[in-house]
């Protein structure tokens, strides 16, 4: 029998972003999903098939939005998927917490004309918070049915399945004062009658300035009539000193604001912490911590300045000492005037201090001492050692196994456990191949080449090498979100990146891109302009090393005195604000505005970290694995064409003669392509040997390190670039950064020759 088409319906899942709708799109649908670009656009978009609902009816997770007027190309998309001509249901995901911002995209469904299941999501997170809202006054008050749902735990998904079916048009009505009134019922007589969605809705949005609705009328509408909607839009334009888009916002955050305070209770609750946990944290955790950063920062002066002071001096062991203990006296006397005496929560003290203009630096700087020793040392270090060596193996030699041991560290005993005669992956795929095919097979190389094979490569690199740190990174990642501190460094940084161009959203790919910038350039997505996207993605390229880079060249700069670590940080976070002040200068398009809404500081929730560490790392090995492997695949034509040794010899000169670096790194610099960290290694490893006796020289290895780390993207990150901004820009970054990463080498190589 067939079916009958008539019944036949799509669900789009729409909501802002980090709401929860891809849990619940993977709930309703299962492994029955694809994904694909949405057309014309480099803008992926997942659709699958609802099995429980009768007819398999096809669900759309739509990009997040935080509005339906877009500014970016994520908001656009799914502002015209609301758009095309077929009989639709909506389930918007709101995060219950955050209701105001979910309800400003329920006011706009409604005025589209669009049936639609509000679905709270992290209705515990709500809870844990002493929040409450009244869904019953909610539902009587929007006319919609209401769930409440925690996705990660399925609760709520049975009703969901149940209410799609009879989803109804939300009853709201936003009164925009006369003057916009007229303008909407001026524009509403020229747009023609078979508009998919209410003719008001479209009105409200070429009012707003909706430069791409406009673009999509030019089919349907004559020059005459497009004409007329632009003047309508003028006079009114006329009697506000505003954009229109601003008062239209304006009405509907008001008219949300006082829709969420009838239907939100806030159970105040007596923050209370033990006294025995507030004097810890008063009078030794804090004091010790504002101790350390005062000594560390006053080292690090000293270093500078015993550059020219004889080696030894007491003052540099007197000075920190000092400065540290003044930092320790001083934090200890503000926390205790401030907070100690008013009983303060620590929870709330550290909510305060996070945005303190003074005290909120040195908590950074000591955050991301903790993420490099978290992910730079143990998940760049140790477990990628094991991974790589061990389990994988890094070649087709074999490994020898390795040892599981119990490490007792009072004693300092070690009782090794049992031996696991494991020689690695590549070992054993190694030798299966051999058995199939010749060594010497074409077939062979392309997979097991160790330079540029697929699996000795390609794969090992993604899974045994990158995957362990954006593992802990994504761990760090998640704590630092779901404590309540990413929202406070946001707000810390605007100020700083709204002189490059950005604003204090930024900071969450940034801070990404010290795990992986392959996967950070995929977060740039959240900024708002095209022209934030293209700032942020190109310095990720240019200025923000991985951790695995990272960790190497922190090793290899320990090596040598402390003011070349210091002159390195400085030279890279120079060319970061000056690339980035530069790039918003020239590049065409407007900064967006900053709105983050700043959640109380807890403590973290372990399975709020886990489950979002889960789905990150889903997300990591379902989109950056195949570009791995497709940049390795790259590199291994590259190779047997002779590509990379014509490279070579063409580039020796520049870096002799340039740089004033040995030709032996030549080849370090185009490993770095490949992998970075392997590249700065492989120079590293160059410089020691042409130094010979005499050691190596650090003004060479400050130059190559500064190269490097500003040097072309690594390969998979240079396609995820081709992939997010499209081939013109990647290029033209590429372009750009290649040259200039060499002339700043070359610049530094002549001030460094002064002394």
């Amino acid at each position: 029998m067939p079916k009958d088409e008539s019944n036949l319906y799509k669900i789009a899942l729409v909501g802002n972003p980090n709401v929860g709708k891809s849990v619940i799109f993977g709930l309703l649908t299962g492994k029955y999903v694809t994904v694909s670009n949405y057309p014309g656009t480099t803008v992926e978009i997942s659709k699958g098939v609802c099995k429980g609902l009768a007819g398999g009816m096809e669900v759309i997770d739509t990009p997040g939005v935080n509005s339906l007027i877009p500014l970016s190309e994520d908001e656009r998309v799914t502002r015209d998927m609301l758009l095309v001509d077929y009989d639709k249901r909506v389930v918007q995901v709101v995060d219950a917490k955050n209701l105001s911002r979910g309800l400003l995209i329920t006011t706009q469904l409604a005025e589209m004309g669009l049936p639609v299941v509000l679905t709270l999501n992290m209705w515990d997170e709500l809870l844990d918070r002493g929040m409450n809202i009244d869904v019953n006054a909610l539902q009587k008050i929007l006319n919609v049915d209401i769930v409440k749902a925690i996705a990660t735990h399925r609760v709520g998904i049975n009703s969901l399945y149940n209410l799609i079916p009879s989803a109804k048009v939300p009853n709201l009505h936003i009164d925009y004062g006369n003057l916009i009134e007229e303008g909407i019922s001026e524009i509403q007589k020229i747009l023609p009658n078979d508009m998919v969605v209410n003719k008001r809705a479209l009105a409200i949005m070429l009012l707003s300035g909706d430069n791409s609705l406009e673009e999509n009328l030019h089919d349907k509408l004559p020059k005459n009539s497009i004409e007329g909607i632009q003047r309508v839009r003028d006079g009114v334009q006329a009697h506000f000193s505003n954009p229109l888009s601003y008062a239209i916002n304006i009405k509907r955050a008001n008219f949300v604001k006082t829709l969420v305070e009838r239907v939100t209770a806030i159970s105040i609750k007596e923050r209370k912490t033990h006294p025995f946990l507030r004097c810890l944290f008063f009078y030794f955790l804090a004091p010790l911590a504002a101790f350390f950063m005062g000594y560390k920062l006053m080292t690090l002066l000293m270093c500078l300045i015993s550059f020219w002071l004889p080696s030894g001096n007491v003052l540099n062991f007197i000075v920190p000492l000092v400065a540290g203990g003044m930092s320790s006296l001083g934090f200890s006397l503000y926390l205790y005037l401030g907070e100690y005496n008013a009983k303060s929560a620590i929870a709330d003290v550290l909510g305060r201090i996070t945005m303190h203009p003074v005290a909120a630096f040195p908590i950074l700087v000591i955050i991301l001492w903790i993420i490099y020793k978290l992910v730079g040392e143990f998940g760049a270090g140790t477990c990628v050692d094991f991974f790589e060596n061990k389990i994988f193996g890094r070649s087709l030699v074999a490994s020898g196994g390795f040892d599981i041991y119990i490490y007792i560290p009072f004693i300092q005993k070690e009782y090794i456990f049992t031996h696991i005669n494991f020689q690695g992956f590549n070992y054993y795929f190694g030798l299966l191949a051999q058995k199939l095919i010749s060594k010497d097979n074409i077939v062979f190389e392309l997979f097991l080449n160790e330079q540029s094979g697929l699996i000795q490569v390609g794969l090992t690199y993604a899974i045994a090498i990158v995957f362990p740190i954006v593992g802990f990174f994504f761990l760090a990642f998640g704590i630092m979100e779901d404590s309540g501190y990413l929202p406070r460094l946001a707000v810390m940084v605007d100020k700083v990146f709204k002189r490059i161009g950005l604003n204090g959203k930024a900071i969450l790919p940034m801070v990404l891109g010290l795990g992986c910038d392959t996967m950070a350039t995929m977060t740039t997505r959240i900024l708002n302009t095209k022209k934030e996207r293209i700032i942020a993605t190109l310095l990720l390229a240019l200025a923000i090393p991985c951790s695995a880079q990272l960790g190497v060249i922190s090793s290899v700069l320990g090596s040598v005195p402390g003011i070349y670590f210091a002159a390195y940080v400085f030279v890279i976070c120079t060319q970061l604000l000056f690339v980035g002040y530069l790039s918003s200068k020239v590049l065409p398009g407007v900064s967006s505005d900053f709105l983050m809404e700043i959640p109380p500081f807890r403590m973290p929730k372990l399975s709020n970290i886990f489950i979002k560490t889960f789905y990150r790392i889903h997300w990591f090995l379902k989109e950056a694995v195949p570009l791995f492997m497709l940049g390795t695949l790259a590199l291994f034509v590259a190779t047997k064409l002779g590509v990379l040794s014509f490279v070579e010899r063409m580039v020796s000169p520049i870096i002799k003669n340039f740089l004033g670096l040995p030709v032996e790194t030549t080849r370090g610099f185009i490993l770095g392509f490949l992998r970075r960290d392997y590249g700065a290694v492989s120079i590293f490893k160059a410089l020691e040997e042409t130094g010979g006796s005499s050691g190596i020289d650090p003004k060479q290895l400050l130059v190559s390190l500064t190269v490097i780390t500003l040097f072309i993207p690594c390969l998979a990150n240079f396609f995820v670039m081709i992939k997010e901004q499209g081939v013109k820009n990647a290029f033209l970054m590429f372009a750009f950064i290649l040259p200039y990463s060499i002339l700043i080498g070359g610049i530094l190589r002549i001030i460094l020759q002064q002394f």
